[in-house]
């Protein structure tokens, strides 16, 4: 009996387990090596673990499987391991949601083993990056038998195991591609997995926020759980694409503070991970935990989704085409200016306005915006024949408008009116419209002029040559 007692008491001090079972241990090299920050980010199989509503992401077909030793170098030679096996389906590529399938498991050889079996599901609900997700799980507990355990009266009566069921519940909101917000509860309905006396595992709640880069993630989060609170940092760096540094903190209640750290290769089909963690308070002499963990990926390669960030020639693609939406638009604004122009209706001060505006705007396209252009270009990866050709096509058409304002001829200059004189002698033909036209260049204003001169002019409107007018002055 004291040997269980003794395999009990090292895994309660090894995993902070003063009250419950099925503690916070982590799945998968990649997440523990991020500091098991990961609620906001689970963009991949493991989601099934930390996060339901994340398996949204994940719209092709994902197989993951990983082993850690834990707290290797325990003076009594302790072998505690930890397992996680994952598979997840997209269903059509992730309209309808991702099924996730996971199994954890934490064992201390021959003493004492936790078991979870996971069935979980994520969805992408009522508006746009918004994610519901969910798990269901069986939790099962097993002590070792021996020569202890097999006369003791409790194990003779209860057995060796225990068994309930568990519910998780998750939630995320990706506004973007750069930003994530996630919220889950752990345990809802809080099960009894005690072999005789009641032993509930706490609800816990998980708050994270994450801030993604094509290249880097970092994320952040909280946990509360009864009267502990636990935070956690970590991020993940791509390099060449391919290769990934990671690195996380985390700390909080009964002293517990550790120091994350992996790498990792992610190919398109195939992932291989690593990670470190060593213990900077609450367990001693301890050499640290490693985990391993691989992830295949299968099914067809599916379209960008909406919070994905563009390849590079996505990305190139769509800057060539909106710069050659900015030429036509131009080139049409100049054909208008052109037309105006031929037909006289245009005034020389307004085209002349016109004119330096779309030159400016002709300026920053040639030179800064061109130059980002081409140093985008520079720095991608897509250096190909059409995307260089599309680039000094969209130059010289550039070129083109650029010459093409220059030599615009310049408006007619508006006729220029005669001062408005007081008074005004008429002409012999003359009717109050033309002298309205003659001196205001509208002959509406030949109501004002009668109502001035209303006093002096026939009914009618008629003058008489040599009749004086008073002038409505402007």
């Amino acid at each position: 009996m004291r040997k269980i007692f003794a395999a009990l008491s090292l895994i309660f001090l090894i995993t902070s387990l003063v009250h419950a079972a099925f503690e916070q241990i982590g799945a998968g090299a990649r997440p523990i090596g991020m500091g098991t920050a990961f609620t906001a980010v689970s963009d991949d199989a493991h989601a099934i673990y930390f996060n339901p509503a994340g398996l949204a992401q994940v719209r092709r077909g994902e197989f993951t499987g990983g082993y850690g030793k834990l707290y290797s170098g325990l003076k009594d030679n302790s072998n505690l391991g930890s397992g996680f096996v994952g598979v997840v389906q997209p269903i059509k590529s992730g309209e309808y949601g991702s099924l996730g399938l996971g199994w954890l498991s934490l064992s201390l050889e021959g003493a004492y083993r936790e078991d979870s079996i996971n069935f979980s599901y994520g969805k992408e609900v009522l508006a746009n990056g918004f994610f519901l997700g969910a798990s269901g799980k069986v939790l099962k507990r097993t002590f070792g038998s021996d020569i202890y355990t097999q006369v003791d009266p409790l194990f003779a009566q209860k057995g060796y195991n225990t068994t309930n069921i568990g519910f998780d519940l998750g939630m995320m909101y990706r506004p973007s591609a750069n930003y994530s917000f996630a919220l889950m509860v752990k345990d809802a309905n809080q099960p009894n997995v005690g072999l005789s006396a009641t032993d509930k595992v706490p609800a816990e709640i998980r708050g994270g926020f994450a801030y993604h880069q094509r290249s880097l993630i970092f994320d952040a989060e909280i946990a509360k759980k009864d009267k502990d609170t636990n935070i956690a940092l970590g991020m993940e760096k791509l390099l060449l694409k391919a290769f990934a540094l990671r690195a996380g903190i985390g700390g909080g209640s009964r002293n517990r503070r550790e120091l994350s750290t992996g790498m990792g290769y992610k190919g398109s089909n195939l992932s291989l991970d690593y990670a470190f963690v060593f213990p900077l308070g609450g367990i001693e002499a301890t050499m640290g935990s490693h985990r391993f963990s691989m992830t295949v990926r299968f099914g067809r390669v599916p379209e960008r989704a909406r919070w994905d960030f563009e390849e590079d020639d996505e990305a190139m693609e769509r800057l060539l085409q909106e710069k050659a939406a900015q030429i036509s638009a131009m080139e049409k604004e100049l054909e208008d200016l052109k037309d105006e122009n031929r037909s006289g209706k245009l005034e020389s001060t307004w085209v002349r306005e016109k004119m330096k505006k779309l030159e400016e705007r002709l300026k920053d396209q040639e030179t800064s915006e061109m130059d980002a252009l081409k140093m985008k270009v520079f720095q991608s990866n897509v250096e190909s024949e059409r995307t260089k050709q599309k680039l000094q096509e969209l130059e010289q058409k550039l070129q083109q408008l650029s010459n093409q304002t220059r030599a615009l001829p310049a408006a007619p200059k508006a006729k220029e009116l005669p001062s408005v004189p007081r008074t005004y002698n008429v002409q012999d033909g003359e009717t109050l419209q033309t002298i309205a036209q003659k001196f205001y260049g509208d002959p509406a204003k030949w109501v004002e002029i009668y109502e001035l001169n209303s006093d002096r002019i026939e009914r009618g409107g008629s003058l008489q040559t040599g009749q004086v007018l008073l002038m409505p002055q402007k």
